[in-house]
């Protein structure tokens, strides 16, 4: 190192490379200036964009690393340094904020049951039997079965119910009794989850009514989206009181309230069910800006109904 030094009358050491011809060129200054004030820019400007905040990092570690390489490179000692081996750090992990894998985590739908596993009948009750069943099927084919949901053939659940109800809810399908996901959107595997119950009641006249009240959760994928924030912005919950009735063989739906929460609005108001990330807006999870409830209370079995929906 006695060649890369030397000492002043003062004492104080100093590298030759302050002798350096080019630190001395006024031009050479300037222009070195110019490229240091466009690398500062162009790293703010990354550092802007949350999304690629892993690989402006990357961009930022690499300048540093091509900098000391042409220092020793022009100090002559590029062939004394063995450098170390460096994991450099990789982009921004797809989903960062929202597990596809499973997708109802954190959520109170998390410990639901898969599907219809979730709808089944309180007890063994003979005067009920029959009439658990019909609810059983009318739900099933309401809010799970791919044919209605995905398709949207509304015939396979129509069969279940008697053909007043029937030719009612051709007119006008309601979005408490059945459930139709919006076209283009896409359930993750084992995307749905239920929880609810049913249990017996009798009408104004005595006659056997099986009460339900059941919460479906469905799991979107999210596709190509990487600005998620939250699992709540791929699942939408969809809750549905309904009372059913079986006369003589028939099934009808006698009453029916429900709501939608975490989800698109615009779908929801055409009679849809899509996930809050199809749509642009500003995030906010709740069924209504006038109704804070949190995610957990929505999901309650004894939640309220909501005073309004979408605005």
């Amino acid at each position: 190192m006695i060649d890369d030094v030397r000492r002043t009358s003062g004492g104080t050491l100093h590298n030759d490379i302050e002798d350096h011809p080019d630190l001395k060129d006024a031009a050479w200054i300037r222009a070195a200036n110019r490229r240091a004030k466009k690398e500062i820019r162009k790293q703010r400007r990354q550092a802007r964009l949350r999304a690629h905040s892993g690989k402006m990092v990357s961009a930022i570690a690499l300048v540093v690393i091509g900098a000391v390489l042409f220092g020793l490179y022009r100090a002559g000692k590029f062939d004394e340094v063995s450098l170390p081996d460096v994991t450099l750090p990789t982009a921004a992990t797809p989903y960062k904020n929202v597990n596809v894998e499973a997708p109802f985590t954190g959520t109170p739908a998390e410990q639901w049951a898969d599907g219809e596993k979730g709808i089944v009948a309180p007890d063994q009750n003979p005067e009920y039997a029959a009439g658990y069943e019909a609810a059983r099927k009318a739900l099933i084919a309401g809010h799970l079965d791919p044919k209605l949901i995905v398709e949207h053939d509304l015939e396979p659940f129509l069969a279940t119910l008697s053909p007043e109800t029937r030719d009612m809810l051709r007119a006008n399908p309601g979005a408490v009794t059945m459930t139709r996901l919006q076209k283009g959107t896409t359930l993750l595997p084992n995307g749905i989850k239920v929880d609810g119950r049913m249990w017996p009641g009798r009408d104004e006249h005595g006659r056997p009514v099986v009460h339900t009240s059941y919460r479906f959760a469905y799991a979107f994928d999210p596709g190509d989206k990487r600005t998620l924030l939250d699992q709540y912005e791929i699942v939408a919950l969809q809750r549905a009181d309904v009372d059913y009735q079986l006369d003589d063989g028939s099934v009808w739906i006698v009453k029916s309230e429900g709501f939608t929460y975490s989800m698109a609005c615009k779908a929801a108001k055409e009679g849809f069910l899509a996930p809050m990330f199809v749509e642009k807006r500003s995030y906010d999870t709740s069924t209504s800006p006038s109704d804070q409830r949190k995610p957990e209370e929505w999901f309650d079995p004894n939640a309220a109904l909501p005073t309004s929906g979408c605005e």
